[in-house]
């Protein structure tokens, strides 16, 4: 793609957009950086020939370009881009722009939930076999910062999201795979199906040769485009999968032997993450690391902050962050992993799904929901028939009336099922100011607990 004299404008100047804008302004792009908020007070913009527009999408900065590129999560449905796109004005990800300046094969990992653990995963299993591997993508690491690199690699890992697919129209991986597949997103794509249809295509084009791994219960929901091979995995035995769990322990059937690695050798055995496992070891393997390099990541793994996270327990009340849990899915993988009885704290900005599908896992599991945010009524509605409910305001409210009701042998889940951009700025803020709260409680006494100063 030749860029250089080319108007380019970047939408997003977050670490994605503003990565990107350097990359572009180095081959002699004229570049326009812009972003609906203010810059933050020490940003600084890469490149002194980059022009930063702040505070709104003004519609000519649309229209005159040459070609407009978005951030990850910067929706198409903004009116100047849709202005735009009927201009004739290509619209792309940073993605589908970075595709076209790497000279590695790549693996790519979709689905609505375990996509950074499957992702970290994989590439542990690569660097463990010795062989030189970008790990990025939407994992916080842009694809176009190994654009930028002097090394070379033999092999990318990325994490996909459905904002990027749906952008990226010429991906084309060597591995790819579907995790799983739940309404997610709903605030940003226009229908549950054109979220469905985005992380199908992972494997548009994709050959008869290379390899997708899906979850087994997608395999016959795949579209007549696959070409792909396709290799199963699920969390109970499957006589058709690839991968699964059989007699207590993880079983990759490979062609030419059989991984078999017990569950009680592993660190994390949430089943939600086993599951993320047997899709990193098939992937792993169409890569090149050998059995010994995925069995050895996987019994050194120690699991990712804010995904089912022991954060600490205090008079034997257990707390665990699960802020990562940013749709219904993930926070029903969560409920189900933890123990009764369970005081859960949930709600955030709501991105769509169903909370009825909580219903026997809430009455069977949790002892009482406490819901915070802008979603918190939602929560309360839904819920207050099965078990105790109650709605406040802030999380550290949440955090104060979950301790209050706790007692020895219980565990104070924080699992939102919803976006954090109502109180946070991500999910990790989130995640830290739950674990701060935490440790700024004082153990119980015989009164009510209290928060230290």
């Amino acid at each position: 793609m030749e860029l250089k004299g080319k108007k380019i404008l970047v939408v997003g100047a977050g670490k994605t957009g503003t990565t990107l804008s350097e990359f572009l302004a180095d081959k002699g792009a004229i570049v326009t950086l812009n972003d609906k908020s203010s810059p933050p007070p020490d940003y600084q913009v890469p490149h002194p020939s980059i022009k930063a527009v702040w505070n709104g999408h003004p519609e000519h900065l649309f229209l005159s370009a040459d070609l407009i590129l978005l951030s990850p999560g910067v929706p198409l449905s903004l009116s100047p881009i849709k202005k735009a796109k009927k201009q004739g004005i290509p619209v792309l990800g940073e993605l589908e722009l970075a595709l076209q300046f790497i000279d590695f094969p790549y693996i790519a990992i979709t689905g609505t939930n375990g996509k950074t653990t499957t992702t970290t995963l994989v590439g542990d299993m690569l660097k463990n076999a010795s062989i030189d591997t970008f790990v990025g993508g939407n994992i916080g690491r842009p694809l176009i910062t190994a654009c930028m690199s002097s090394k070379k690699f033999q092999w990318g890992v990325l994490e996909v999201s459905s904002f990027q697919l749906a952008t990226a129209p010429h991906i084309h991986p060597r591995g790819a795979a579907i995790l799983n597949m739940e309404p997610d997103h709903l605030d940003w794509h226009p229908t549950l199906d054109d979220y469905y249809k985005a992380k199908w295509a992972i494997a548009r084009n994709m050959t008869a040769e290379e390899t997708l791994v899906l979850y087994e219960p997608l395999r016959h929901q795949c579209p007549d485009f696959i070409k792909a091979k396709i290799k199963t995995f699920f969390h109970t035995d499957e006589p058709d999968c690839a991968a699964s769990i059989k007699d207590e322990a993880l079983r990759w059937w490979f062609e030419t032997n059989i991984l078999k690695i017990p569950i009680s050798e592993l660190p994390v055995q949430q089943v939600h993450i086993l599951s993320d496992m047997l899709a990193a070891g098939l992937l792993a393997h169409e890569a090149g690391a050998t059995p010994e390099a995925i069995a050895k990541t996987l019994r050194e793994f120690r699991g990712l902050p804010h995904r089912t996270e022991f954060v600490g327990e205090i008079n034997g009340i257990k707390f665990v962050n699960d802020s990562k849990a940013t749709n219904v899915d993930a926070a029903l993988w969560a409920l189900k992993s933890i123990p009764k009885p369970i005081i859960w704290l949930a709600g955030g900005l709501w991105k769509g799904g169903n909370l009825t599908v909580l219903d026997g896992v809430v009455k069977e599991k949790v002892k009482s929901v406490i819901a915070f945010g802008d979603s918190a009524e939602r929560f309360t509605r839904a819920f207050q028939s099965l078990t105790p409910a109650q709605k406040v305001e802030t999380m550290e409210e949440a955090v104060i009336a979950a301790y209050r009701l706790a007692r020895t042998g219980d565990t104070i889940l924080l699992s939102p099922a919803c976006a954090s951009f109502d109180q946070f700025e991500n999910y990790k803020e989130r995640g830290e100011v739950f674990a701060a709260l935490v440790t700024s409680l004082k153990p119980k006494g015989e009164e009510i607990p209290y928060v230290s100063e």
